[in-house]
């Protein structure tokens, strides 16, 4: 399965977080978990960012030409994915012997995802919008419901 269009993060940025628990450091069709299971990820956790993103004004996805946010997106795509694959495992697959040994760095993964969510939340990030900031306020005269004009309720001088 491919990576949907509205995915910012790449299975290479996966193996660069989590790449040490496969024994190859690559993610192939044929490692636990698999390539496809990986996509599925970092679509879910983009489908996730996208939904807060578009619930927050902006225009979704992220243009690929915005070289502040997309690198930012996808680094935040790729910890909320890795963060799923880690605690998709069981810990013995991690680091024999030590039930808590993924824990760790699955709970920062998490945390930098969730974090981004509350920077997205508070409009805090400085992407394109499809609405300005003041897109629902209105001043002067407006068209009513069948067209017509409004009068201003005030002129100057």
């Amino acid at each position: 399965m491919p990576l949907s269009t509205n995915t910012y993060g790449t299975s290479t940025g996966i193996e660069r977080l989590v790449g040490d628990v496969f024994v190859s450091r690559n993610i192939t069709s044929t490692t636990i978990p698999s390539l496809i299971y990986i996509e599925g990820m970092l679509d879910q956790t983009a489908a996730e960012l996208n939904r807060e993103l578009q619930a927050a004004g902006y225009s979704v996805p992220v243009s690929t030409s915005d070289v502040i946010n997309r690198p930012w997106l996808q680094s935040i795509n790729e910890f909320g994915a890795a963060a799923l694959v880690l605690g998709s495992m069981p810990m013995t697959a991690i680091a024999p012997g030590r039930e808590d040994a993924g824990h760790n760095r699955m709970e920062m993964f998490q945390a930098f995802f969730n974090a981004a969510l509350v920077t997205i939340k508070e409009n805090r990030l400085a992407a394109g919008r499809s609405r300005g900031r003041l897109g629902a306020t209105f001043a002067g005269s407006q068209e009513d419901s069948d067209g017509n004009r409004k009068l201003p309720l005030f002129k100057r001088g």
